[in-house]
């Protein structure tokens, strides 16, 4: 009864930092937008890419008690995407099953590099914890 009381932080998205290319040549002056959700509520932020392309978002994380409740399923959507053409190019795309970041996409978020003519990918990275569940990743960056 007491777990439900208490808040818990909620790691929605570590730090990113970011750089775009188009044929090679920064992609500046161009929106940047990150989409974070939990339990149904979307946290939206903009920004802008810089001169060079590069861009970043600050950490961003909540306070909730659902993680409290036995029945509570934790998933945290994140995409970051840009316009391009007319269409929306994914950046970054993952699912996030725990309250707190993976350190594997505080790793590869904070140096996200994207050539905008790739195609997107989808990397899967070992889970330490649940190896038969491994974090999966779609990004048009070329993630190591």
């Amino acid at each position: 009864m007491l777990g439900m009381l208490k808040k818990y932080t909620i790691e929605l998205c570590p730090e990113v930092n970011g750089k775009l290319t188009y044929n090679n040549l920064p992609f500046h002056n161009k929106t940047v937008t990150r989409s974070l959700t939990y339990n149904d509520d979307e946290i939206v932020e903009k920004c802008v890419t810089s001169l060079d392309g590069t861009f970043t978002f600050p950490a961003k994380s909540i306070k909730s008690r659902l993680p409290g409740n036995v029945l509570h399923e934790t998933v945290i959507r994140q995409i970051i995407f840009t316009e391009f053409q007319d269409q929306e190019l994914l950046i970054w795309f993952a699912n996030q099953r725990e309250i707190y970041t993976p350190e594997i996409f505080i790793q590869l978020m904070s140096n996200l590099e994207g050539e905008l003519t790739n195609d997107e990918q989808v990397y899967e990275f070992e889970n330490i914890e649940f190896s038969a569940s491994p974090f999966r990743a779609s990004s048009i960056c070329l993630l190591k």
